[in-house]
């Protein structure tokens, strides 16, 4: 191989390894975080901005499975979930629609 063989599959190498350095990086970086239902901007308040609250006593919700979520969020529609903090839930989720208990109940379980 002559000199100038050498340089072109040198230039080739460090140009190829760019290009696959950047789809590397393109394939790491993560999608825009799904914003929550429209339903759900009061859960916010207490259960912060993914499902982490900051206050100690205030339960951690991200993560959790949707179906127990959407069956904790009925209980307390209908009175079933008392205790604690129940009378809150009960007046937060008061006017929430199937529809909207299974949308957060799914938007809070894909929160890790």
């Amino acid at each position: 191989m002559t000199k100038l063989h050498t340089i072109y599959a040198t230039s080739a190498l460090l140009v190829g390894g760019i290009f696959l350095s950047q789809a590397a990086m393109a394939d790491t970086s993560s999608p825009p975080p799904t914003p929550i239902p429209a339903s759900g901007s009061q859960c916010l308040s207490c259960h912060g901005e993914d499902g982490r609250p900051a206050l100690a006593d205030v339960p951690i919700i991200a993560g959790q499975q949707p179906i127990y979520l959407a069956n904790a969020l009925r209980h307390y529609k209908n009175g079933q979930r008392t205790g604690g903090q129940a009378l809150v839930m009960q007046e937060m989720v008061k006017d929430l629609t199937d529809k909207d208990i299974e949308e957060l109940a799914k938007w809070f379980g894909e929160q890790k």
